[in-house]
């Protein structure tokens, strides 16, 4: 057995192999290969000297750890987070050689840029590690770099704390001299923003979060932000602080398909030799609501690779004492199900995951019938009373989505120790119409050996 292995490392989450881990970094797509590049502590099971860890992935879902990215010891400047590029037009002037430049951006109290020529495997320090844009205020970091379309330029928004917290913008027709143009103030955005443009309607619209989710939606002339939005929303229904289920996320950049493809750090679940793990992959989408634009997130498509055996249960009444799916033992799968609850007024069910044979369960998810909610937060039905829940459970993982994605939680869980048993079951305190049930158990991204 090895360390990939162990009994609550998640099997398809990915996590270092050794030491530490927190953000996500420069996340991109080049030629065929997804880049990950993390916070990582390669010899600490704790928080310490900062490296740019990497893993690489044919399809985001598989992912192999490389040799690190970013190394103190070569690469100058404090390696905390920031963003990536890949610069296919040339834009910087670097290309030389074959492979388009991919440039990463790091650094606190001023952002330093590294590129490589070799597709992103090693990287070496622009004009010998000058700062090359200063943010306001006295303490700022975590620089996040994206192509807009329409100026022919690049934008770059980062954390500073100049009259509160808030995002410093900049613009650059080259990636190498930068001019700060704005400046958006929020108590709320605080560490890691993600700047991103999404359809929505077929226009394009952007999108700024920070290190919990937090977001807000508006417009970019190419140098300044705008938004009629004064509080934000959140991408989870749990959002918390650095460390905990979910943390800074960010988008990959240079997708082939136009997608908006995200990660976040999971800081809750560690092992004997490594701490925290990635989230798994969510396709993030901005929709037009009654309540205004808001952006739902499901699981990227290539989640269908994992799947190794699936059971389907047809549509039926699940009657109270008599749970479903208890046929079932597994660790590491995927739940979709579809309820019909039109007419339904009162009782709950739930999905009980990791349950033994005591009768004890892990960890329950709950729809309250009465009062509309899902685990607690409100959700109501669709018009037809259907409600559709989808589940991602590993070792030490758990994802609910629901609503077609405007429900997105994201949760680690300690499985390992909270759980007596691999089983699963459908309860309900009320006659529960059931339209479909699937159970899709998943493979392992680790290798069998090494």
């Amino acid at each position: 057995m090895t360390e990939y292995h162990e009994s609550n490392r998640g099997q398809f989450h990915f996590s270092p192999r050794r030491g530490w881990m927190n953000d996500p970094n420069g996340m991109l797509h080049y030629r065929g290969t997804f880049h990950f590049y993390f916070q990582h502590a390669p010899n600490s099971l704790v928080w310490d000297t900062m490296h740019w860890g990497h893993a690489t992935s044919p399809d985001m879902v598989h992912w192999e750890q490389q040799p690190i990215a970013l190394d103190p010891a070569v690469h100058p400047g404090e390696l905390w987070s920031g963003g990536g590029v890949v610069d296919v037009r040339n834009t910087s002037g670097l290309k030389d050689g074959d492979h388009d430049p991919i440039a990463v951006f790091t650094g606190t109290q001023g952002v330093r840029m590294f590129y490589s020529l070799d597709g992103g495997m090693t990287f070496t320090a622009y004009d010998d590690g000058r700062v090359i844009a200063q943010p306001s205020g006295h303490e700022s970091r975590d620089p996040k770099v994206v192509w807009n379309e329409p100026s022919q330029t690049w934008a770059m928004v980062v954390w500073s704390d100049d009259n509160g917290n808030g995002a410093d913008f900049f613009v650059s027709p080259d990636l190498r001299t930068w001019e700060r143009t704005d400046r958006y103030v929020a108590d709320w955005l605080f560490e890691c923003p993600d700047f991103t443009p999404m359809m929505l309607d077929g226009v394009v619209t952007w999108v700024l979060r920070d290190g919990r989710g937090s977001y807000v939606v508006g417009d970019f002339d190419g140098r300044e932000f705008r938004t009629e939005w004064t509080e934000p929303c959140t991408i989870t229904v749990n959002p918390g602080g650095a460390g905990g289920h979910y943390y800074a996320a960010q988008s990959f950049d240079n997708l082939p398909d136009d997608r908006v493809v995200t990660m976040a750090w999971q800081g809750l679940n560690r092992g004997s030799v490594w701490t925290g793990n990635a989230s798994f992959p969510v396709q993030q989408r901005l929709v037009a609501t009654p309540d205004g634009p808001r952006v739902f997130s499901l699981p990227v498509d290539e989640i269908a690779s994992l799947r190794r055996s699936t059971t389907s249960y047809e549509a039926q009444l699940v009657t109270p004492g008599a749970p479903l799916l208890t046929d079932v033992d597994a660790t590491s799968y995927e739940l979709e199900a579809t309820f019909d609850l039109s007419g339904a007024v009162d009782g709950s069910f739930a999905l009980r995951l990791r349950t033994g044979a005591d009768g004890s369960s892990a960890r329950e998810v709950i729809y309250d019938v009465g009062a509309g909610t899902l685990d607690g937060v409100p959700l109501s039905p669709a018009d037809d009373g259907a409600l559709a829940v989808r589940l991602l459970v590993d070792r030490g993982q758990l994802a609910i989505f629901a609503a077609d994605g405007a429900y997105y939680a994201c949760y680690n869980v300690d499985f390992d120790t909270t759980s007596t048993g691999n089983g699963l079951q459908l309860t309900t305190t009320a006659p529960l119409k059931l339209t479909s049930l699937t159970v899709h158990h998943l493979s392992s991204i680790w290798p069998t050996s090494g």
